[in-house]
């Protein structure tokens, strides 16, 4: 079945739902803010957590420093803590901003999507009245023809939107990303101890460099525009001819390409 989050397809477990692997990047920043609410050291039951071992990665206690850490380079949690919030402010502004143009792109795709089937309604309506005009000449031909002419918009329409649903998705999926590790991150500052930050601040950041790293913002983008030209009346008279029209796409040069 399709993933509900980014449509790629899986093989559900024999075990069902329940085999389902689950997304624990803000289940563990969770389980480190709750972690990290015991404040003395587990070796040095008596010692409370007042160091982070920069070499280690992790919060000590004086004990831990003189027997373990003491060559190392560390410095007092609530330092620590301070530098390591501003770190996790400056990866949350990114991500916001990426969040922001994300979502202005999305609006985007959704304005050009508009213009498309605009632009194809038009069409339409010009392929049934050029059609219309000629049908007393041709009649069994210019309904074969124009019945081709409106398959070949809507098979059109059909691939353009397909193409701007894939990228909504995407883009839909990097806001749900970003925005659950945002919201995970805002938590811990809110509710997690000068420890809690200095323990997850690293996977904080990491998380937002690997989602930075993997949604690139994409460049705008603009939906094709395709014009109908009809054909002259002259070529009526001659064999294998299409009667109606051509749909063609305009580039941005001013150039035309055929698609009938």
């Amino acid at each position: 079945m399709p993933c509900p989050v980014c449509r790629s397809e899986f093989q559900i477990p024999k075990n069902g739902v329940a085999g389902l692997p689950i997304r624990t990047h803000a289940q563990q920043l969770f389980k480190v803010s709750k972690l990290g609410r015991k404040r003395y050291c587990e070796k040095h039951e008596d010692e409370r957590i007042k160091l982070h071992c920069f070499d280690c990665k992790m919060n000590v206690c004086s004990m831990c420093c003189l027997e373990d850490h003491k060559t190392h380079n560390y410095q007092r949690i609530e330092k620590v803590a301070e530098h390591f919030s501003k770190s996790i402010d400056d990866s949350m502004e990114q991500i916001s901003l990426a969040i922001e143009c994300f979502r202005g792109v999305t609006a985007h795709l959704e304005v050009e999507n508009n213009k498309m089937l605009d632009n194809i309604k038009a069409l339409e309506q010009e392929v049934k009245k050029r059609s219309k005009e000629i049908k007393q000449l041709v009649k069994q031909l210019v309904n074969c023809q124009e019945n081709e002419l409106l398959q070949k918009l809507q098979s059109l329409k059909s691939a353009t939107e397909e193409e701007m649903k894939s990228q909504k998705d995407t883009l839909q999926l990097a806001v749900s990303e970003m925005e659950s590790l945002r919201t995970s991150s805002l938590e811990l500052k809110l509710k997690g101890s000068p420890s809690d930050i200095t323990q997850a601040a690293n996977d904080v950041r990491e998380r937002a460099k690997v989602l930075l790293q993997t949604y690139v913002i994409p460049s705008e983008y603009h939906a094709p525009s395709y014009k109908f030209t009809p054909v002259n009346i002259d070529e009526l008279l001659r064999d294998d001819q299409n009667f109606i029209g051509h749909v063609v796409e305009v580039t941005d040069s001013g150039n035309f390409k055929s698609y009938y």
